[in-house]
């Protein structure tokens, strides 16, 4: 079994908020407790996710009455009346969070919020489920041995909140076609190239050549996944790299334009300025806080 108490102690310390390149998640408290005592009908702003790892009880919405038992899943909406009542030695892992709407893409996040907040509200049988073998692997075993370290809690909890419309709302979420996960991988890996060469050849036609992929499939899995084009992901590593580098380094704007992979500074000028609302130099001025701060080497982009 688990350190019910540390494990509860560690997720509230470690997974408050759970940063994710679409979604993000603003945890309001993880439970992970051990013989839970029957609650009064309430009700949340946010949503309230719940694992049954053992013992008995029941779940009320309104008039409906869901059973628990072990490996019951189920999901209490923003807003909905409920109540667990009539337990016995219920043993309860739970999560109440929300996606940050200031922080995630809008698409994404109305697919998320309409897959919760139209699927299901109680599913059985999710013993053996990916996602209770996941909630588990963020607790602590009882004899200590085995605990991830605490550092890789986040991306795991970021994962376990973002597997949930697939649980509960596989019928309503989004009409878009699902996105194989090799594909995923592949955007992720071609992204990653973009980043350690910025300052090399980036055209379409060689780093499909690279990835041993044609150059239409290539736009294709970027605007499926990520939903920009390769050519508009490529300006915006370009120009997240110089505004770091304008930031926190004094290298000449010359330079940066050079390092970063822009034909000349003319073109970088016009296009971080079109990006970030004005020039280089500008941004630069208006961010520089503390020049003594300044690292004494230029960061270098490969």
């Amino acid at each position: 079994m688990f350190q019910w108490q540390q494990s509860q102690e560690r997720l509230n310390r470690q997974a408050g908020l759970l940063q994710g390149e679409r979604l993000t998640f603003h945890v309001h408290y993880w439970g992970v407790s051990r013989h839970l005592v029957a609650n009064p009908v309430h009700k949340h702003s946010f949503f309230e996710i719940c694992y049954v790892e053992g013992g008995t009880g029941i779940y009320t919405e309104g008039d409906r009455e869901y059973s628990l038992h072990e490996g019951v899943l189920f999901c209490s909406r923003p807003g909905v009346v409920h109540q667990i009542r009539d337990v016995n030695e219920l043993d309860l892992l739970y999560v109440a969070f929300e996606p940050d709407e200031k922080q995630s893409d809008p698409a994404e996040l109305s697919s998320y919020l309409d897959a919760l907040g139209q699927g299901e509200v109680w599913m059985d049988n999710q013993s053996s489920s990916p996602v209770a073998g996941l909630w588990r692997s963020l607790l602590v075993p009882e004899s200590y041995a085995g605990a991830l370290p605490a550092g890789v809690l986040p991306a795991l909890a970021h994962s376990l909140l973002a597997s949930f419309p697939d649980m509960f709302g596989v019928a309503s979420r989004s009409n878009r076609p699902p996105v194989r996960t090799d594909s995923s991988f592949l955007v992720q890996r071609t992204k990653q190239y973009i980043r350690d060469n910025l300052a090399g050849d980036l055209s379409q036609q060689q780093v499909a050549r690279l990835l041993n992929v044609s150059e239409r499939h290539l736009s294709r899995l970027f605007a499926e996944n990520i939903m920009e084009s390769y050519t508009t992901t490529v300006r915006n590593e370009r120009i997240r790299a110089a505004e770091e580098l304008l930031i926190r380094t004094g290298t000449p704007i010359k330079e940066i334009a050079e390092q970063v992979g822009f034909s000349s500074v003319h073109y970088f000028t016009r296009s971080f300025t079109q990006k970030k609302g004005m020039p280089p130099a500008a941004y630069r001025e208006a961010n520089w806080r503390h020049a003594d701060q300044l690292p004494s080497e230029p960061i270098r982009f490969r």
